[in-house]
């Protein structure tokens, strides 16, 4: 009974996660690009980001995704959190990831070689007003 059940929540647990080959769903890519741009992990302006995001994405997404995906392009390049420093960090710091986008653009590389951007491995840390609830 015991192996049974540990099969069982073994093949539950593998259900839970993202394949490794499955492209970041496309809210959180369209923040991750515009973050791209505004953090300054390349030399491509959010301006550009927002205009050719498209050029990017080399066909991984349905038509209405990458339309779709603009608002999280904007979202992301305009974002000014009080943790913004942290946030860029992180985001610079996944270089294979900010390569894949920043090549088709013709931005600065990071010497890295370019690698898919999937959902199970792109980290986004939320954004927060740190100082928010001490103002009452």
């Amino acid at each position: 009974m015991k192996p049974l059940c540990l099969v069982l929540i073994l093949a539950l647990t593998a259900c839970a996660l993202p394949p490794p080959d499955q492209p970041a769903y496309f809210a959180r890519m369209g923040r991750f690009m515009g973050l791209v741009a505004n953090c300054g992990c390349s030399d491509i302006p959010a301006q550009t980001m927002v205009e050719r995001y498209a050029d990017a994405l080399a066909g991984r997404y349905a038509p209405e995704d990458v339309r779709k995906m603009e608002g999280y392009v904007k979202l992301g390049a305009t974002e000014n959190w009080d943790n913004l420093p942290q946030i860029c960090a992180e985001i610079c710091s996944q270089r294979c990831m900010v390569q894949s986008v920043v090549e088709p653009l013709g931005g600065r590389g990071t010497g890295a070689a370019a690698c898919l951007v999937s959902e199970r491995d792109l980290h986004l840390t939320d954004g927060a007003q740190i100082g928010a609830s001490d103002s009452n």
